[in-house]
């Protein structure tokens, strides 16, 4: 007893420690507004620790000779989240996924230079298994390149080569008849078409010729959205769109579109290698979901959660149904696009405006097999086709998703739960080799939100072996509270830890009169930090010898380093106050196995492999996502999804949106 009171004791002095060196004060209100069900009075199930996600074994079996890959993906919320891609071996391939619990099945398309196959993989008690009995074999044939064709307002007319990644332009001969702001390709007769105001012009891949197709259209002047499709233009403009037969130029249907949010300007149409037709503007990326030629309406879904932070001008989907857009500056930014959640990234910036994007997408019968690595992963289908040390990328969650992982940082009291005091998301790339071994592993640690005012640091354990880490990049360290060793990980850790922040209001802090960061609605918006961090290996290593998200990944005390929350069920570090263990409402018992949960089994921190949309300010978590308490008390048997949009599922009035 005299212990425990002397370390109470300790504690009471660590606490005003740590409101002396923040700079805002932790609030001491933790009532949270009035709730049906109070979560602190819920006890969930022993064995629950609030997984989001699973592990699964894929074992493809493939006796073909001819060199492929495996592009996996899967489906979420009726959006499609891509895996990443594994190099086919002699006998197939055999490796543990990571993927959301709810999800019950995993798409395969096996890409080789000839064409693609797809196949859908059940997963049944966490195994999925194909059989593939394509042995057939092709001849090389002629070369081919993807490029997008791009036209502006001033006339400049270029193209952007897609195959190598570096997305190099080279100009062509400026417009004929002036800027355009839409222009759209019919393939199959080489011919890129282009409106400058009433007129409708041509030009001719082969010849470089130009010509006048139409002096009229339905606008009676510019548009920015135009798309072909067997042999018909889609023409749109706001909430407006025509479809118009390319032969003659006659109109046969006209639309109304329904389904925007927040405003209907600008952007572009485009369709993808299947037929589906997607539009990009000001307020996101949105789907077709319904075009009906008899009564003139067209319905589309908003793909993105919210506006784009820029104004979209084009759209043009590649081979791959890569999405590019461009956008609304005199220094135009290429960025991809996710059909899944309309997540995006920057992949190049020009030296003039892209008012408007069309792609040439290369014919299977056009691709060869070409390895200018030498590493035996044709270059059509090796993502780094100059690296022979690296051949594909492997995602988590998904190549433009993000994951999340959520704290509350009273610990080893009970907080508010919000979880918004920390909240991080990420995104892992393991980048392998042609014999599927890891050469590096990338992790994009973005930090959105400090609902607190104690300062944190942020760290991820990995289970890789110490000695095979040559290198950590691109984190941010400063000052002495962390030690580093040569190699970059964390000193006096046994096991591979990474530290990427020491500090939160280093990299953010709340505005000028605000108590917290992009956790109230009524303060002002502080745009997220980005760390890219890069772990290179001293050898090619088996990618499973890292571990499988979500890791361990825990936050610590920015003047206590010893202080570390992890997720439930997830051991401390080698630097962790043990001591703390089993204090005020903590209930984990080392001996047990049960770490960083209370008597009711809540944990201070959760994982959702998902882009997640986290309570605002003092709502609790189940106050916020309906299906929370059923989700934890079926031990996460039902709901598994409940961090979704579903009818019901969301309070959006409690999440923050911003």
């Amino acid at each position: 007893m005299n212990k425990y009171l002397a370390m109470k004791k300790n504690y009471v002095l660590l606490a005003l420690l740590f409101f002396v060196f923040s700079c805002i004060d932790r609030p001491e209100d933790f009532t949270p507004e009035e709730e049906v069900t109070d979560l602190t009075t819920i006890t969930f199930p022993d064995s629950f620790k609030f997984q989001t996600e699973r592990s699964v074994q894929l074992s493809v079996t493939d006796l073909a000779s001819r060199a492929a890959v495996y592009s996996l993906s899967y489906e979420f919320g009726g959006y499609e989240f891509n895996l990443g891609k594994f190099v086919k071996n002699s006998g197939g391939l055999n490796t543990t996924l990571t993927i959301p619990a709810a999800v019950q099945s995993i798409k395969l398309e096996k890409k080789t230079s000839q064409g693609t196959q797809d196949y859908d993989v059940s997963i049944v008690g966490g195994v999925g298994r194909l059989s593939l009995n394509d042995v057939t074999t092709a001849a090389n044939v002629a070369g081919c390149t993807d490029e997008l064709f791009a036209v502006n307002n001033n006339g400049h007319f270029f193209k952007i080569d897609l195959m190598d990644g570096n997305f190099d332009k080279t100009d062509m001969p400026n417009l004929q008849g002036g800027g355009s702001i839409a222009n759209t390709l019919d393939q199959e007769n080489g011919i890129m078409y282009y409106n400058v105001a009433q007129t409708l012009y041509a030009y001719d891949v082969n010849t470089g010729n130009y010509s006048t197709v139409y002096n009229a259209n339905p606008y009676n002047g510019s548009y920015p959205r135009l798309a072909l499709k067997d042999g018909f233009f889609y023409m749109g403009n706001g909430s407006s769109m025509y479809k118009v037969n390319a032969s003659t130029n006659e109109v046969v249907a006209q639309y109304a579109i329904d389904g925007f949010v927040n405003s209907n300007g600008g952007g572009d149409l485009a369709f993808t290698t299947d037929g589906e037709l997607y539009l990009a503007c000001f307020s996101g990326l949105y789907k077709f979901t319904d075009i009906n030629d008899d009564t003139g309406r067209a319905t589309i879904t908003r793909i993105s959660a919210e506006n784009f932070p820029f104004q979209l001008t084009s759209m043009a989907i590649d081979r791959q149904d890569r999405i590019f857009v461009g956008t609304n500056d005199n220094n135009s930014n290429l960025i991809m696009i996710s059909k899944e959640d309309g997540a995006y990234q920057i992949v190049k910036t020009y030296d003039r405006k892209i008012n408007d994007l069309t792609a040439w997408r290369c014919a299977v019968e056009d691709l060869e097999d070409t390895d200018t690595d030498q590493d035996g992963i044709p270059d059509v289908i090796d993502d780094y086709p100059n690296d022979p040390e690296a051949a594909t990328d492997v995602y988590t969650p998904s190549a433009l998703g993000n994951g999340t992982y959520a704290f509350e940082d009273f610990w080893p009291q009970k907080g508010d739960y919000d979880f918004n005091d920390m909240v991080v998301s990420y995104r892992y790339t393991n980048v392998l080799n042609s014999q599927n071994q890891s050469v590096r592993f990338k992790m994009d640690i973005t930090l959105k939100a400090i609902g607190a005012g104690y300062h944190h640091g942020f760290g991820i354990e990995l289970d890789v072996d110490k000695s095979k880490v040559e290198s950590v990049t691109g984190n941010a360290l400063n000052g002495s509270l962390v030690t580093v060793e040569a190699n970059g990980l964390e000193a006096n850790q046994n096991k591979a830890v990474v530290i990427i922040f020491n500090d939160t209001f280093d990299h953010m802090r709340p505005p000028a009169g605000a108590q917290f960061v992009n956790t109230d609605d009524t303060e002002a918006y502080v745009e997220p930090v980005t760390f890219n961090v890069v772990i290179e290996f001293t050898e090619p290593i088996d990618p499973e010898t890292i571990g499988n998200a979500p890791f361990n990944p825990f936050i610590f005390f920015s003047n206590d380093r010893s202080r570390e929350i992890h997720l439930a069920g997830r051991a401390p570090t080698n630097l962790a106050d043990q001591a703390l263990f089993g204090t005020e409402d903590d209930d984990s018992g080392i001996e047990t196995g049960k770490f960083y949960q209370d008597a009711n089994n809540l944990p201070w921190a959760i994982h959702v492999m998902h882009e997640f949309r986290y309570p605002m300010e003092k709502k609790r978590i189940n106050s916020a996502y309906n299906k929370f308490n059923d989700w934890g008390l079926s031990n996460g048997t039902n709901y598994t999804d409940w961090y979704g949009d579903a009818n019901g599922y969301r309070n959006t009035g409690k999440i923050y949106f911003r």
